[in-house]
Formats: structure tokens, sequence, C-alpha cells
């Protein structure tokens, strides 16, 4: 379980860091596209159990403040850590 709250602070503490870019940077609208966080996301094996249970109430605080060019990054990750379960 110390394994799933890990990758979750990871997780939260590079979705930090890519808010605060976001925040510097002058971001413009760009298509989507496989971003190597993505493939790297994708690669992945299966989330550990409970994942989804720790992940929820993280990704209802935060979703709304993703901005558009990070979207697939927590996408990504949001498949990968729901599993089946979505």
């Amino acid at each position: 379980m110390n394994n799933v709250f890990r990758i979750i602070a990871t997780a939260g503490a590079a979705a930090a860091l890519t808010l605060a870019t976001a925040g510097i940077a002058a971001a413009e609208e760009v298509a989507p596209r496989s971003s190597p966080l993505v493939e790297y996301i994708e690669s992945w094996p299966p989330a550990p159990a409970g994942c989804n249970e720790a992940w929820d109430p993280i990704e209802d605080a935060i979703e709304d403040s993703v901005p558009p060019q990070y979207e697939p990054e927590f996408d990504a990750f949001d498949d990968w850590c729901e599993g089946d379960a979505d």
C-alpha cells in the first residue's frame, strides 16, 4: 500500500510541477499528440491494487485545473491508475 501512495505522491508532484510550468510559460493550444511522458505511462505494468481508491479524491480536486496542453498526460495517468475500473 505504501508503494501506491509513493506512486500517487510522485504523480502529484509531477502534476504540481507541470501546473507551475504552465503558469510560467505562455501556453499555446497545440494539437494533442503522444508525448514521451504519455508513452512512458502507457508502458507501465498494471496499477497496484488500491490505486484507484487513492487517486479518485486527488483527481476530483485537480482535474478542472489541468491546462489543456497537459490533459493527455493527466488522462494517461488516470487511465493507468483506474485500470479496468473505469
